[in-house]
């Protein structure tokens, strides 16, 4: 019986998925509705359904631009478009992603070095907390988009000032992350490791760094996508290679397709970005006995 349930379930899938292909736009649209409740009710797994939804949208997007022509091209060019401008454009492309993932990755380092110092700052010193949480909480009120040309024009258009942009826009989860770790401690398990003559330095590898790991780590994952982001603002303000460059050039002269092949590209990494930040936080917190 089992069995004749999953050839069905896969029957009316494949099904509703040739509908899609049909000339009429009400029953292209609404066998592709039908399709993505069906994949969310016959799918258990929620990892699974992560992953066909990004496919679901690209679909969509290929539908609604190459299939329906719903929506004009010069308005949403279709995905078919945008892999044919990243495929023919990749000697350019190429050299503008790599300058951005480095300031990304040099800036996003800086960042949780000095997120985690300055949250261990703040806790083991109670007047720095007051005096800089304030001053901390006002930077993140502020966009990077308003902040990233004072910084350009403050330090130049070199590498150090989009290293910057990228900490001021990452830093504050990993530091109030941090901060709430270092708070959540149990002062009883620190005193009974003093008590018996336990070294700060045995304190701190045995309480303090696997109890905050999980707290660094979460801060690490909700700041990650705004890394590159954070990168993007600095080369749109100034800059002579960058992704942030090829896209505003690509705005300037309204090739809309180039903006999106850009676009997918930043989306892309920001998610692989997230996806490893996520990893590794899921990897850590099973080992400390955290999660299942």
């Amino acid at each position: 019986m089992k069995k004749y349930q999953t050839t069905f379930k896969v029957a009316l899938l494949v099904f509703l998925f040739l509908l899609t292909f049909t000339p009429n736009k009400f029953v292209t649209l609404s066998a592709f509705l039908l399709l993505v409740v069906s994949l969310s009710l016959f799918i258990k797994d929620s990892r699974i359904l992560k992953i066909l939804s990004f496919f679901i949208f690209v679909y969509l997007w290929y539908l609604v631009t190459d299939c329906l022509l719903l929506i004009p091209s010069y308005i949403l060019p279709s995905p078919v478009k945008v892999l044919h401008i990243i495929i023919s454009q990749k000697d350019v492309i190429i050299p503008n992603l790599i300058s951005t993932l480095k300031i990304t990755f040099f800036g996003f380092t800086l960042s949780i070095l000095f997120g985690v110092s300055l949250a261990f700052l703040m806790h083991l010193i109670r007047p720095i907390e007051d005096f800089i949480y304030p001053v901390a909480v006002i930077s993140q009120s502020t966009p990077t988009i308003a902040i990233a040309p004072l910084i350009i024009l403050w330090f130049g258009f070199g590498s150090l000032p989009k290293i910057g942009v990228v900490v001021w826009a990452t830093f504050f989860p990993i530091t109030v992350n941090t901060l709430v770790g270092l708070k959540s401690i149990d002062p009883d398990m620190v005193d009974v490791l003093k008590a018996i003559g336990a070294k700060t330095s045995d304190i701190f590898k045995f309480v303090v760094l696997p109890h905050t790991l999980t707290y660094i780590l979460t801060g690490i994952e909700i700041s990650s996508p705004y890394a590159i982001l954070g990168t993007l603002t600095a080369e749109w303000m100034g800059t002579d290679i960058g992704m942030g460059l090829y896209i505003r050039r690509s705005f300037s002269s309204f090739e809309l397709g180039q903006v999106f092949a850009g676009a997918v590209i930043i989306i892309g990494f920001s998610l692989i970005t997230w996806g490893i930040a996520v990893s590794l936080r899921r990897r850590f917190t099973r080992y400390l006995g955290g999660e299942k």
